[in-house]
Formats: C-alpha cells, sequence, structure tokens
C-alpha cells in the first residue's frame, strides 16, 4: 500500500518590524560587497517508514531587475526555469534514513532602485519578459472583479485626472493605490491571505498589503506583481512594482508606508533584500501541482511503501560576505557583532590585519 502526502512549507512575508530595522541597515555594505547565500530546507524523517520517496521545490533566484545572481548550484535536483523572471530546483528522489537536506548557494549582488521620474532615458527593465503576464486574476490572491476591488479602483481612477489632457494620469492612480493601501488597511500577523480574507480581516501582513496594491493594479489593466524575497540578514519580505511604458518596472512598499506615513517608498527599492520568486507560481511535474501560489521557501510532496510515521522540513539560510577589493580601509579597533576574514569565514574576534566587521573592512594593527 502507498500513502501519498502533500505538505506546505512556511511561506511568512515577514514581521514588520524585523524588516523595518533590517531596512536601516547601511546601503553600502550591499554596495561593496558580494554576498554569498546558502538557501536550504533541513528534512528529518519520524516514525519508521520504508521506500520513502520525497519531492520539495524550492524558488531560485534569477538576474532581474533589482538584483545580479551568479555561481547558482544545488547539492541534489534539478534547476527548472518557469519563464524568463523564475526558476525553481526540483528534487524527486529517495529520502534514505532520519534526515535529508535539499540547498542551493549563489552570489548575490543588489541592485538598488531609485526611479527618476523626472526622465524618461533608463527604463527599470533587464529580464525582457512580457509584462502582459501579469495582468488578469490569478486564483484566491488576485481576483480583478472582486466587488471591494473595484470599487476602491474607481474611487481613485476618477481622482487621479490628467487636468491637461482630461485623462487618467497612471502614475497618480498608482500612487493612490500605494497610499491608500497604506492607510486605511491594519497591519496584522499571520502570512499569505486570499483576497477574500484580506478584505474580512481589514488587512495582514507584507505579502497581503502587496495582494491589495497588485489587485487595484491590475483591475485598471495594468501589469504588477509580487516581489517575494528573503531578507540578506534572515527573514522575509514581499513588496510589489507595476509596470509603466516610460519608467519600466517601478518598485514601491505599502508596507513600509503603512508603518512611516512620512516617508515616501515609492519609486524606490533599498536593495536589501533576495527576490526569489516574482508573481505567483504555477508548476505541474513528478505529481506535483502547484496553482497560482507564492512560492517563498518551500513545498514537499511525499510518498512511503509501508511502515508509519512523516517527514518535517524546517527553511534554513546562511550568508558570507565575499570583499571585492581592498579599499577605504578604516583603522579601528573596536569590536563588534559580526567579524569575517577576506575569505568570507567568520571570526570570533578581530585579528590582525584586515577583518569585515559588520560589511565593512576594518585595519588592526
Amino acid at each position: 500500500m502507498r500513502y501519498l502526502h502533500k505538505m506546505k512549507g512556511l511561506n511568512y512575508s515577514g514581521h514588520l518590524l524585523s524588516a523595518l530595522v533590517l531596512l536601516l541597515v547601511s546601503l553600502s555594505v550591499f554596495s561593496q560587497s558580494d554576498i554569498r547565500f546558502t538557501n536550504k530546507v533541513a528534512f528529518s524523517q519520524i516514525g519508521n517508514m520504508s521506500g520513502v520517496r520525497l519531492v520539495t521545490l524550492m524558488p531560485a533566484p534569477v538576474t532581474n531587475e533589482y538584483q545580479e545572481i551568479s555561481m547558482l548550484a544545488s547539492n541534489c535536483g534539478a534547476f527548472v526555469d518557469i519563464n524568463v523572471a523564475n526558476k525553481v530546483l526540483l528534487y524527486d528522489g529517495p529520502f534514505e534514513g532520519s534526515a535529508f537536506e535539499v540547498f542551493e548557494s549563489f552570489i548575490y549582488r543588489t541592485k538598488p532602485v531609485r526611479i527618476d521620474f523626472s526622465g524618461k532615458s533608463n527604463k527599470n527593465i533587464c529580464t525582457g519578459i512580457n509584462p502582459n503576464e501579469y495582468l488578469g486574476s490569478d486564483g484566491l490572491y488576485i481576483d480583478i472583479n472582486n466587488n471591494t476591488i473595484k470599487q476602491i479602483g474607481d474611487q481613485l481612477w476618477n481622482q487621479a485626472t490628467d487636468i491637461r489632457n482630461n485623462t487618467t494620469d497612471i502614475l497618480d492612480y498608482a500612487k493612490r493605490c500605494y497610499e491608500y493601501v497604506a492607510r486605511n488597511f491594519n497591519y496584522i500577523n499571520g502570512s499569505w491571505r486570499s483576497l477574500d480574507e484580506i478584505l474580512q480581516a481589514g488587512g495582514g501582513e507584507c505579502g497581503d498589503f502587496t495582494t491589495l496594491f497588485v489587485n487595484l493594479m491590475r483591475y485598471k489593466g495594468i501589469p504588477a506583481r509580487h516581489n517575494i524575497g528573503i531578507w540578506v540578514n534572515g527573514g522575509y519580505h514581499v513588496w510589489p512594482d507595476f509596470y509603466h511604458e516610460d519608467y519600466g518596472w517601478i518598485p514601491l512598499d505599502p508596507t513600509f508606508k503603512h508603518n512611516n506615513p512620512n516617508a515616501n517608498y515609492f519609486g524606490r527599492y533599498d536593495g536589501d533584500l533576495i527576490i526569489v520568486s516574482q508573481g505567483l507560481t504555477t508548476f505541474q511535474e513528478s505529481d506535483f501541482d502547484l496553482k497560482d501560489a507564492p512560492l517563498q521557501t518551500y513545498y514537499y510532496w511525499y510518498s512511503y511503501s509501508d511502515g508509519f510515521g512523516g517527514i518535517r522540513g524546517v527553511h534554513v539560510t546562511s550568508k558570507d560576505y565575499q570583499v571585492d577589493a581592498i579599499d577605504n580601509v578604516e583603522a579601528n579597533g573596536k569590536e563588534t557583532e559580526a567579524i569575517y576574514n577576506l575569505m568570507g569565514i567568520k571570526q570570533s574576534s578581530l585579528c590582525r590585519g584586515i577583518n569585515i566587521v559588520n560589511g565593512k573592512k576594518i585595519l588592526v594593527r
């Protein structure tokens, strides 16, 4: 007899407090350094099963408008392209023993973005994907026929009039949607609610704020998508962008705007998280059926031929800074929390010579 179990890995959009703390990390760290990153799921078997088959799906980052990815490799499985903007790591094979790991490693370099709305010479475009792929409804999360979305969208659309030619200003509409979501919905712990659940609860976490904005944009035929990521320093975050013919993909963050109403996060991406998926994921292969789902950590399926028990998975990330050059070295003997050598290996204390302290080069004589 065979038993088939379908399990969903944890897909957190992250807590706002930790996200905001991480937002304050100096951007000089990311502009000066590449980061070697490992994204891993550690599985453990509980019980006594034989003939175990494990199928797991992890998002794999690609170079896009906001990051450069190189040296992508895995310990098992195969990378599969979903589209130009998304890749996954698929493992389908045996699970022997009590523990098993599936992981990918890569080099990450950030590409912070500030949209210059005074000029149109530099569009924020990299992947070459057709923006029209990010239109229409997608399962439980995006429903452009939802009555509440239509009501809010029509109200903001009518307010976003270009008085010069009596047409709707797309940028003005997008900014009104971003401000409306930030102002009128509450931050509520618990991630990845459906659109109906978000509206019923009156808010949600960053993934839910993103879902609201994406719905309002797509309702008016404007391409928009979720950017689903992992903070470089740990944790999870989601934020939207939308496509404009003159500027390309325009990033924004209604979650940060909600917490800090006086700040401007429209047309701004600070560059301190790794995007693992853009938009929702559909994947069907090897008894694996995922439809319009947010893929942030992992999903897994397993089966066994005999015995009893189950399989649990834990998502784990780690990073090391890789410094490009030895310049701007500071003479400083003060010890701080994170200390690395030039090989990216963590040290217990400052050593003579050049150290990497919280991402900065420190000289100890």
